[in-house]
């Protein structure tokens, strides 16, 4: 399998197609300032410890890493969606994450000198990168943004758990809706949504390869959960009909 084009090395020198000054002073403006990783480290700079970032662009299906390298930054998604996978010997993949803007990838930088997976862009894509050896030095008098790298790990172990229920013992009905849940959720947290309306730049494969599926049996079960009126895709963009039908299909209790 293709799985993409040449790595696009966010080092400096690299494949960065802005890099700028490194300052923080364009986050003012970001959407996603006040959550999680972002929120941790602006709050951290802004009390005395400097840190600064590069930013990059990449293609679709570009690569931001691969298994192997040492990146020594933390990306943010500032736009545009990507994905965490690994392949097979045999070249199948298996997706573990879909990142969405606002995501932090690579946390695990901190402690290992290499990534383990690979991070690819699914659509075009803006990131923020930050320094590792930066990051451990405000840890190391900001415990609070250690703790927010604790949350995101847990939240990520979480998913992976989820996840991990799906494959062994949901049905391909229920693996779907719940993935479309999954994501209007993160979506909607962020502003990102309009009403029950979300982007869906998933293509069946895509799908397939993060649930364990055959591209037909996505598309057959699409077609039955459209059938359903539970939602409908068309052209990147997914609107959930019925909010409790889905959550019904999906097996999770409305709030």
């Amino acid at each position: 399998m293709n799985t993409g084009n040449k790595t696009a090395p966010i080092l400096p020198g690299g494949a960065v197609a802005r890099q700028g000054d490194g300052s923080l002073e364009d986050c003012d403006i970001c959407p996603f300032r006040h959550i999680g990783f972002c929120a941790a480290v602006l709050g951290s700079s802004m009390g005395g410890g400097p840190i600064r970032k590069l930013e990059g662009t990449a293609r679709i299906r570009q690569h931001i890493y691969r298994p192997g390298d040492a990146p020594g930054r933390v990306v943010v998604l500032r736009e545009g969606w990507a994905i965490r996978f690994v392949l097979t010997p045999d070249g199948r993949r298996q997706i573990l994450s879909i990142l969405i803007p606002g995501d932090m990838v690579g946390g695990e930088a901190l402690i290992r000198d290499k990534v383990q997976t690979s991070l690819q862009a699914l659509t075009p894509l803006t990131y923020c990168a930050f320094d590792v050896t930066e990051l451990k030095n405000i840890a190391e008098s900001d415990p609070g943004l250690v703790w927010t790298f604790v949350d995101i790990c847990f939240a990520g172990r979480e998913a992976s758990e989820a996840r991990i229920v799906d494959l062994g013992r949901r049905n391909a009905e229920q693996r779907i809706a719940r993935l479309v849940l999954d994501l209007y959720r993160r979506l909607d947290e962020r502003g990102l949504a309009e009403g029950l309306t979300i982007p869906f730049p998933l293509r069946q494969q895509t799908i397939a390869d993060a649930l364990g599926l055959t591209q037909v049996h996505v598309s057959r079960t699409m077609t039955a959960l459209r059938q359903a009126g539970a939602m409908h895709l068309q052209a990147g963009v997914l609107e959930i009909l019925d909010l409790q039908v889905l959550s019904d299909i999906a097996e999770i209790p409305r709030a």
